[in-house]
């Protein structure tokens, strides 16, 4: 009879394990320091679904479970794939408010990643009870992220660098504006300076008007002097004449 049921638990072991297919399409993964991970499961069913199924999450093969997801009702597609999924959530004081589970496919999204999240991550589904691994590696951010696939790297434009280049710009276009300025200031000056010269110049051509009036009015006044000077010898000469002729005059 023992023998009889052992191998009736065998069988019941074994249906259950071929029921229940998991996959893991992603080993290992990378996350950023304060950034969300997918940590990436799919599962399908090939028969009823075996209510209820408990689906538990570890880190670091520790005793207690990151959260625990109890799955109480949930539908099954043609192709064996759980939708619509609901039941009983369990997460760690822990990680409360960081994790996000999946009951449709089990996969966990880890948010506010640490560098002390870094490690070897267990799902173990229960019924039957079956455990797949997943490593994760936190890393800090980098302005330099190198492709595996192709060897090149593509840059990251953090905010410390966009600043630095504001920062490089204005810099730049500060300092032509202030050569602009001096430019413009020597050419006023320089234009400033040329118009003095120009009016000096045209002072010194132009004489004096007192010394015009003087040098003018001096040949008047001298002919005023001289034409004054030959009337008075005219009506001296005429005078002298005339008594001349009039002392010449006899009476019969």
């Amino acid at each position: 009879m023992k023998s009889r049921r052992s191998c009736w638990s065998v069988l019941l072991f074994l249906g259950f394990a071929d029921a229940l297919l998991i996959d893991i399409p992603q080993d290992p993964v990378n996350g950023t320091v304060n950034h969300s991970v997918l940590l990436p499961v799919s599962y399908r069913l090939q028969g009823p679904f075996p209510s209820p199924l408990s689906i538990q999450w570890n880190f670091n093969n520790t005793p207690n479970p990151l959260t625990m997801y109890t799955v109480t009702n949930c539908s099954v597609s043609a192709e064996g794939i759980p939708t619509c999924c609901s039941g009983y959530n369990y997460t760690h004081l822990a990680y409360q408010g960081r994790t996000v589970f999946f009951p449709e496919n089990a996969s966990l999204l880890l948010q506010t990643l640490q560098l002390s999240d870094s490690g070897v991550y267990s799902i173990t589904f229960k019924l039957p009870q079956q455990t797949r691994h997943i490593t994760l590696t936190v890393s800090e951010p980098h302005f330099n992220r190198r492709n595996p696939d192709d060897g090149t790297e593509n840059e990251i434009n953090p905010p410390l660098d966009l600043l630095l280049g504001l920062l490089i710009t204005g810099g730049l276009s500060f300092l032509l504006l202030l050569l602009l300025l001096f430019f413009c200031f020597r050419w006023y000056m320089g234009a400033v300076q040329q118009r003095r010269t120009r009016i000096i110049k045209q002072q010194e051509e132009v004489p004096d008007h007192e010394e015009l009036h003087m040098e003018s009015s001096l040949p008047r006044t001298l002919s005023t002097i001289y034409a004054r000077i030959g009337e008075d010898t005219g009506q001296r000469q005429r005078r002298s004449e005339s008594q001349t002729e009039y002392a010449s005059t006899s009476f019969s």
